[in-house]
């Protein structure tokens, strides 16, 4: 089975509005000499972004109804 079949077939809750862009960083890309992408889950969705998004599509799946997350002071996670 391969990984996206594998991902395909677990349960979620589409909390995430669709597919996130992936965009090409030229200048970075131009510097390192190495074509350097990256996934923009930052703006999946407004007010709420970022891959803590796309995880909680999972865990909210599973029927629990408390979590709990903790994180660094200064992280956006924790406060």
């Amino acid at each position: 089975m391969s990984v996206k079949h594998y991902l395909n077939s677990l349960a979620r809750v589409a909390l995430v509005g669709g597919v996130t862009p992936v965009q090409h960083l030229q200048r970075l890309s131009e510097y390192l000499q190495r074509d350097i992408s990256i996934k923009r889950d930052d703006i999946s969705h407004p007010g709420m972004g970022g891959n803590k998004l796309r995880k909680l599509e999972f865990l909210a799946a599973d029927g629990s109804e408390v979590r709990s997350a903790a994180g660094e002071s200064h992280s956006n996670r924790g406060a």
